[in-house]
């Protein structure tokens, strides 16, 4: 199996994503973000998708969720395609700069350009103070590992989703690197 297309593109950036504070869909994808040009996820073709972020948060009040989005170059993460996603962390109290890493691969089942299919799963490792976590998979439903909604025809873009449930204890959320790769 040989790399098709990967990304961080060079030059490589030094910088992490903008810091997520909203109670509300965000993208925290480090700029710029992936593009997968059209064409390239073909049938069989594997999608590695890593991502590393940090959390902090002075309250147990709001939870996290978290996702791999795809969609078109520019739109917005509301419009995008959810790959996977998590279900809801908790948050702690006394969360600084706690470690959180995802990794997803999947495979291309079916090219469309409204219906192309995509099954996969990932996992999560969750901080649970700054040097320990836990792990757990996601998505957490069987049916959910099949996304059948992909436009495999067009460029896509590809973003780390962050969504936290309230912003009580002032909680950031920083994706500090972001990894892809095709293989085929």
């Amino acid at each position: 199996m040989s790399t098709v297309w990967s990304y961080p593109p060079q030059p490589l950036s030094n910088a992490a994503g903008p810091a997520v504070t909203a109670a509300a869909l965000t993208a925290g994808t480090p700029v710029p973000p992936p593009v997968i040009p059209g064409g390239t996820l073909d049938y069989g073709a594997k999608l590695f998708l890593e991502a590393d972020l940090e959390m902090t948060s002075t309250s147990a009040t709001p939870t996290l969720t978290l996702g791999f989005y795809i969609g078109s170059v520019g739109g917005a993460i509301g419009s995008a395609t959810l790959i996977a996603g998590t279900t809801a962390q908790a948050l702690s109290a006394s969360a600084a700069a706690w470690p959180i890493t995802m990794r997803y691969k999947g495979t291309m089942r079916s090219l469309s350009p409204t219906a192309g299919q995509i099954q996969g799963t990932g996992e999560l490792l969750y901080g649970t103070s700054l040097t320990a976590w836990g792990t757990s998979p996601f998505p957490s439903t069987a049916a959910a590992r099949t996304v059948s909604t992909l436009n495999t025809q067009q460029n896509n873009q590809l973003d780390v989703g962050i969504t936290l449930s309230a912003t009580t204890g002032s909680p950031s959320i920083t994706c500090t690197g972001f990894y892809a790769e095709v293989k085929g």
